[in-house]
């Protein structure tokens, strides 16, 4: 398990940027600690993937660093960095059986068999997979073969953190909700770094004690699902968060009142003198 901070982080895919639109991922301090199981909420090309392929070393930044427990690991290749990640749509080996699909990174790393049938045999358990262990990868569901891609990650004793970058995005509807509970299982019992990917705030809400909400290129908010529903610190979050979403009206003050369109709202005393007093401050 590792505590990952990212510091000063930014990246962008132009050679040479030239401001802030030419980047992906604008500069950034964020903690992801020991042990957590996160989400990392956003629309579509908000950076999501981006930031998770630069945790996992598929990416290097353009500014900043990634560390793992205070070491900087951003020179480090993804083999080096103990991490797992798990895609949208499933990486397994159709022509090895389910069983050898799981030992593959035990055998890489050189384990002795019986320990690698010990490890195989307890993520199996997990997730409910004894009963294909025989079969070729190439003969499973999609939801089966993504949970053998877990099962990859979950295998090794040596895992940092496990990414997955919108896993559930090819699984049928009527099996997500199985996988989602059965990764939360997997969480509290091996309290292993967990960040979630994902477009969706159901799957964000059910999985993750901490939802990280990302729009264009920044965490605009951090917090627990019912913090980002009912205490929302940004427009977007309060739109995006929630069905249906926040209405959201420009509001303005002139003296004691609140104006929005052809609407005047007076206000109390206390309130007129706290918003002159917050005008004054500005």
């Amino acid at each position: 398990m590792a505590e990952i901070r990212l510091q000063s982080l930014a990246h962008s895919y132009a050679s040479q940027p030239k401001g802030p639109e030419d980047y992906a991922i604008l500069a950034m301090d964020h903690v992801w600690e020991q042990g957590g199981a996160y989400a990392l909420l956003g629309p579509s090309g908000c950076g999501k993937s981006t930031l998770l392929n630069i945790i996992s070393g598929l990416l290097s930044p353009s500014e900043g660093q990634v560390l793992f427990d205070t070491r900087e690991v951003n020179l480090l290749p993804p083999e080096e960095r103990n991490i797992a990640q798990v895609f949208q749509f499933p990486v397994v080996y159709d022509t090895m059986t389910v069983f050898d699909n799981l030992a593959f990174p035990l055998r890489n790393q050189g384990l002795p068999e019986s320990r690698v049938l010990s490890k195989v045999s307890e993520i199996a358990e997990v997730l409910d997979l004894h009963h294909l262990l025989k079969r070729k990868a190439r003969n499973l569901t999609a939801d089966e073969k993504q949970k053998v891609s877990m099962g990859r990650g979950l295998v090794r004793d040596d895992v940092s953190a496990i990414l997955f970058d919108e896993p559930l995005t090819v699984i049928d509807p009527h099996l997500k909700w199985k996988l989602r509970r059965k990764l939360k299982q997997i969480h509290e019992q091996f309290n292993i770094t967990m960040i979630y990917v994902t477009h969706d705030q159901l799957e964000a809400s059910t999985f993750a004690d901490k939802i990280a909400v990302m729009y264009e290129g920044r965490i605009v908010q951090f917090g627990t699902p019912r913090e980002l529903f009912e205490r929302p610190l940004h427009t977007f979050v309060g739109f995006f968060i929630g069905s249906p979403g926040m209405n959201l009206i420009e509001v303005r003050p002139e003296g004691d009142a609140l104006v929005f369109g052809n609407t005047r709202v007076p206000l109390g005393p206390a309130m007129a003198a706290h918003l002159a007093k917050g005008a004054g401050a500005a």
